[in-house]
Formats: structure tokens, sequence, C-alpha cells
């Protein structure tokens, strides 16, 4: 199957809105604070911050740790320490959550 980190790196030069799809999986919710975002209306939001921002290349993440059910990658952004978590189910992202702590608070 592969790494989805990887396979999420490639993307960064080679944006492919369908690409990106398909490495989640139908079922794919994204858990907020305060909503969910179904794979469409992830995939949506972030082919726009791709297009509109390079949103991609901004960011260095750094794999934590992977294997056949977690992904966990880390990255900073204006000033914040971000952790993103996977679950993963039949080898794509099933359930996602995102942490952002400001950096002043992880010293």
């Amino acid at each position: 199957m592969g790494s989805i980190f990887w396979k999420l790196r490639a993307l960064v030069d080679n944006w492919d809105r369908e690409v990106f799809r398909d490495l989640h999986h139908e079922e794919f919710l994204f858990i907020r604070e305060t909503e969910l975002l179904t794979r469409d209306e992830h995939v949506a939001n972030l082919d726009r911050l791709v297009r509109e921002e390079d949103y991609l290349k901004k960011h260095n993440p750094t794999l934590v740790h992977e294997n056949e059910f977690v992904s966990e990658a880390r990255w900073e952004d204006k000033g914040e320490i971000v952790t993103r978590v996977f679950m993963l189910k039949d080898g794509k992202a099933w359930r996602q959550v995102v942490s952002r702590i400001p950096i002043k608070e992880t010293a």
C-alpha cells in the first residue's frame, strides 16, 4: 500500500485534486473543534487553499509515526505547532484530527 505521508508529500510539487481525494476513504471525516467535514468538503477546502495560497508548499511536515493503522505528522504554522493524525482504513485516511498549540506554550 505504501505510506500515506509520502503520497501526500508527492502532491506538493504536482497537485492533483483527484489523487488527493483518492487518498481519503469514502467514509472520511475531518474532525474539527466545532464541526465535521466530509471527504468532498475537505478536498474542496484543501484544493482552494492550494490554488489561493500554495498551501502545501508553505509547510514542511515531519513524519512522527506511521503504521497500517495511523499516521502522525507535525509542522509549524503561524506561530503554532500543528499535529495531524490520520486514522487509516483500507490504506486511506479515514478520520483526521488536527491539534494547534501556540509555540510559546510548548517551551
